[in-house]
Parts: structure tokens; sequence; C-alpha cells
């Protein structure tokens, strides 16, 4: 996940990181943060669509961060703002922008936990689902429901529960698979192979073998560093 904070007080904004980092490591969120300390940095960072989440304070030194907070929205629709000022008036403001929450910087102790409580339950609890275009129309396959993605050529066909029938295929590449998947407990075994690790019985032999019975390649290459990223999943998640 890739979080963004913007304020022109560095100290304030490394009380957000401090706060924050340390919330998605114990969820298992693999959190790349960046600080920034004027608008101007901020739109200048590269990949700038791929922020999931940001937190902004209203008042920037010759800025506003709820200007900022459209141009967020402009490069990707789905980012969540947070919105942190010292003044309840800006308040409003805020809500311009659909922010997700506004929070008083005195009140940052006792609000941010639940903040972020309330952003893990939106972002990797709630509606999960990959949304694909089949025949023209948009289908959500929930991502509980699928076990594992296949590509083939430029087709990528999603399985679930029943071994070798689709739930549905789509044209698309597993390389541009929604960056929370991964956040959410899926991983890429191979070249063409991406499996849902709640599903996995057990990764041997080069082959990881699916709770349906299915059986998919390993990559050799990567093999090691596959296995124990499964083993580190199921020792954080598996019991649950």
């Amino acid at each position: 996940m890739k979080l963004l904070i913007c304020d022109d007080d560095p100290l304030f904004a490394e009380r957000i990181e401090k706060m924050a980092a340390p919330f998605f490591a114990a969820e298992g969120i693999e959190a790349e943060i960046r600080v920034c300390t004027s608008a101007a940095e901020a739109e200048a960072l590269p990949e700038l669509e791929q922020y999931q989440l940001a937190f902004l304070d209203v008042d920037l030194d010759g800025a506003s961060g709820i200007a900022l907070g459209r141009i967020l929205k402009q490069k990707n629709p789905g980012v969540m703002l947070v919105y942190i000022s010292a003044y309840l008036e800006f308040a409003p403001q805020g809500y311009t922008v659909s922010a997700f929450r506004y929070i008083l910087k005195d009140s940052l102790r006792q609000m941010l936990p639940v903040c972020l409580n309330d952003i893990y339950n939106e972002l990797f609890t709630r509606h999960k689902a990959l949304v694909v275009e089949v025949s023209r129309e948009t289908v959500r396959v929930p991502y509980d429901d699928i076990y594992s993605l296949e590509s083939e050529g430029r087709r990528v066909q999603v399985f679930g529960q029943v071994p070798h029938k689709p739930l549905c295929v789509y044209y698309g590449k597993l390389a541009d698979l929604p960056a929370d998947m991964l956040a959410s407990g899926f991983l890429r075994v191979g070249r063409s192979a991406v499996v849902n690790m709640r599903y996995v019985h057990k990764i041997l032999g080069y082959k990881v073998q699916m709770a349906n019975g299915v059986e998919l390649s390993v990559s050799r290459a990567l093999y090691g560093e596959i296995r124990s990223t499964y083993l580190e999943w199921r020792g954080r998640f598996g019991d649950g």
C-alpha cells in the first residue's frame, strides 16, 4: 500500500508516520510511506495515481490541502483522503473532495488510531473484490471466492472452488492486478499464476497444492522466496 503524508510541519508529519507505520505492519500490510512538506513536493511524486491513502494538512504554506486532494482524486478516484488541521472551521472544505475523515491536530493521539482501524476495514476487509470487464460488462468477483488466477497469453482465468471451471475470463495481465490483492493474501507463484494463500494446502516440490485439489507449478528460481512468504503468511493468519 502506498501512503502519502503532507504537512508543512515536519515534526507533526513524523508523528503521523510513527503511528501509521506500526499499525499497518501489525496487520501484515506492507506500507510504503512518503512524507512531503509542501503540496508542490507531493504533486511532483512519480506514480501519484498509485497512492491509496493520504493524510493532508488543510492549510499548507502557499497552497491548499483541499486543492492537493482534488489532484489526488483526479489521479486515483479511489484514494482515501484524511484531513488533519488545527482548526475545526476547515472541516466542511474537506468534504467537498469526499474526505474519509477529518481530525483535529490536538486530538491526533486519540482519534488517529480509530481512523486507522476504520481505514483498514474499508480497504482490506469490506467490499474486497476484483473488478474486471467481461464482454463489455463490469464483473465483481469477491476476493474470498477466488482460489487462483491463471494467464494464457492476454487472457486471465479466475478460478474458484470448482476445479478447472473459471468464475470468469477477461483480457489483461497478472502484472496489472490491484496492489491490494497482494496485501490481502494473494501470492504470485510463477509467470502465469497467482494464488489466494487462504486456499493453499501446501507448497512442496516446486508445486503449490490448492485446497480444491488443483496443482500449479511454482517458479524454480523464486521457489525459496515464494515458500518462505507463504509460510510466514500461514504463521500470521493460517490458524484464523
